[in-house]
């Protein structure tokens, strides 16, 4: 199939791939290279009191289990050590750096941040179906702490006690790990993201059985989130805010471009240019809009500011991008005797801060108020319904726009979207978990749709949206989406298979009884089944494009050579009469060769010519 590669060995200093294809994750060995893996685990191998139990357990089971060697590299790192920095400089005085971090206080180094990085809020479901919020820890004493209090403080109103967290770090897998005595693959699950694995790849965590998967106490869903940037800066900016996370994720550029992504600033009208093309002052006039949208001219600064910050905006330059970041959600649970309650614990990927959702973000899952509500009513519904990430008021209790700040906003305020029963506490994080997944998935849906549309137009009008000769770029966006959609179809079969049937193998019986309606669980499985079926018709849809593409680049190549073919045609009498005349060689005479050249050659390209038209002309007859 690949007839361009050769059979034989190919040599080391030819390699064919671009340089940045070649993955670094090599220089602190390979999967089969345990000695050099080892000599460079020295240098940030940690021991107690650093190291706690949960740790050196972990070590101690590595011989066995190797896969949890990854675990505990991350717990003694910070982070993927294939990330870190200059492992290749001289271990001896700088063992390694690490991506540079956010800003940190003057007494914490970066790798001190990331060691003990904590993110964690509790929450406590109680029996009467109302929430609780307990505290929020910013450091690994306080989770210690909120820990202890958690085993000497048995409350029989409390159904589930939840904690909710943000990344990951040594400290928080520590004492959690410990507390819980919770599986390692729990924690393992959450740190990487891959798509696929070189048979290299020291990274590789073996997948389990199915039917192993039902019997553990916790289950993980996969989701993609699409993030726009008005310019290419800002989306490096926001790659590059990746690195300050400490689970490995990435920003990826989705490939695809269209017109309508990049905006000029727009030239003013001949009459206003005296106004637009110089910057106005308050001695200056500015352009004011009057009640039927006419610019006037204006002198007064005041009245002009709103104007200014109009056209200073109108002046830049958007040239629009779209990142994608996969993203995992993990969730355990188990009945904890020491409280009396269930303890449930929520792993969750950090949010990018640099640019905005798609579109804004998912639909507010509120109702609306009525229109015949009072004033009181319609300002503490407008209040109860600022959810984080939709909300574009900067006020002073402004909110993180993040998936963390969203969870706890919704898990605290059940509505009637969420169908939640009474007396089933654990099922409302976790719809809200799906209901959030779902939003995601609707609105990659919708830009997938955007895409294919998009390139359905250029192909449809090329002449106005792309020259002829550029016609295989589509191709590239085509395969950007044929590469993408096989492996959401992949997470939203996870899903499906994965999530929902753990939660039906591990429902008590209690929790059993009848409901009214129907069953939750089955209505989100309806969803992510109808986002499903959608991946498959732009599957089909992609496939069809693509043939669509390469007939009309086949098209454009057979014009080519036609026009290739009667530009030889043409300088075949010519060739011919000039190898005829070329045998005199008589220098005196050599004019009067010229002018029989030249009339024979126009004659003979007349006749063809005229030939060439009038066999066209029957053709088209």
């Amino acid at each position: 199939m690949f007839s361009g590669w050769p059979l034989t060995r190919a040599k080391t200093e030819k390699w064919g791939f671009r340089k940045h294809w070649m993955s670094n994750d090599y220089r602190i060995g390979d999967l089969y290279q345990d000695g050099l893996q080892e000599r460079y685990r020295e240098s940030w191998k940690t021991e107690p009191p650093d190291a706690g139990p949960y740790l050196q357990h972990l070590k101690t089971l590595s011989s066995e289990w190797p896969q949890f060697r990854l675990l505990a590299d991350f717990m003694e790192v910070g982070i993927c050590p294939s990330r870190l920095q200059n492992v290749d400089g001289n271990r001896s005085r700088v063992p390694h750096t690490y991506p540079k971090g956010p800003n940190l206080p003057a007494n914490m180094s970066n790798e001190r941040e990331r060691l003990t990085r904590t993110n964690v809020r509790q929450l406590n479901y109680l029996t009467d179906g109302s929430v609780q919020p307990v505290g929020t820890y910013k450091n690994p004493t306080q989770l210690l702490d909120a820990l202890t209090t958690l085993d000497a403080l048995a409350r029989n109103d409390v159904e589930l006690s939840l904690f909710v967290v943000e990344d990951l770090s040594r400290e928080v897998i520590e004492k959690l790990g410990y507390h819980f005595d919770i599986d390692p693959d729990f924690f393992l699950a959450h740190i990487f993201d891959y798509a696929w694995y070189n048979i290299r790849d020291s990274f590789w965590s073996p997948p389990s059985l199915h039917m192993d998967a039902l019997h553990r106490d916790w289950f993980q869903i996969r989701f993609c989130r699409a993030r726009y940037f008005s310019t290419t800066g800002l989306f490096e900016k926001g790659q590059k805010e990746g690195d300050i996370f400490n689970i490995g994720r990435r920003l990826l550029d989705d490939e695809n471009k269209a017109i309508w992504d990049r905006s000029v600033p727009p030239k003013a009208p001949k009459a206003a240019n005296k106004w637009f093309a110089k910057p106005t002052t308050s001695d200056e006039e500015a352009p004011l809009r009057g009640s039927q949208g006419v610019l006037s001219p204006g002198n007064n600064a005041d009245e002009n500011e709103g104007q200014k910050q109009s056209q200073d905006q109108a002046d830049e330059t958007i040239d629009g991008k779209v990142g994608l970041m996969r993203t995992r959600a993990t969730f355990w649970r188990r009945r904890w005797e020491k409280s009396k309650c269930d303890v449930g614990i929520l792993l969750l990927d950090p949010t990018i801060k640099e640019g905005f959702q798609l579109w804004r973000g998912y639909k507010n899952w509120s109702s609306p108020p009525s229109i015949r509500s009072s004033k009181n009513e319609l300002a503490a519904s407008l209040q109860s319904s600022r959810v984080p990430s939709l909300t574009r008021s900067d006020g002073e209790d402004k909110v993180e726009r993040s998936l963390f700040e969203d969870f706890m906003f919704w898990t605290q305020k059940p509505n009637e979207a969420l169908q939640q029963d009474p007396g089933v506490a654990f099922r409302l994080p976790i719809m809200v978990l799906f209901r959030l997944a779902c939003g995601e998935w609707l609105t990659l849906s919708q830009y997938i749709k955007t895409r294919l549309s998009q390139i359905d137009w250029e192909i449809t009008h090329p002449k106005e949206f792309l020259s002829q000769t550029r016609i295989d770029f589509i191709l590239r966006k085509l395969h950007t989406w044929r590469r993408l959609i096989p492996m959401y179809r992949e997470m939203l079969l996870e899903t499906r298979s994965g999530a929902f049937q753990w939660l039906d193998a591990t429902e008590k019986p209690q929790d059993r009884q009848p409901r009214v309606g129907d069953d939750p669980w089955d209505t989100y499985k309806a969803e992510f089944t109808l986002i499903l079926r959608q991946m498959e018709e732009f599957e089909e849809r992609i496939d069809r494009l693509t043939t669509v593409v390469t007939s009309a680049i086949s098209i454009v190549d057979s014009r080519r050579v036609e026009r290739l073919s009667l530009l030889a045609t043409l300088f075949v009498p010519l060739s011919l009469v000039s190898s005829l005349f070329a045998m005199s060689e008589d220098i005196a005479r050599i004019k009067w060769t010229y002018l029989w050249w030249a009339i024979a050659s126009i004659v003979l390209t007349a006749v063809l010519l005229v030939w060439t038209w009038l066999t066209r002309s029957r053709q088209g007859k």
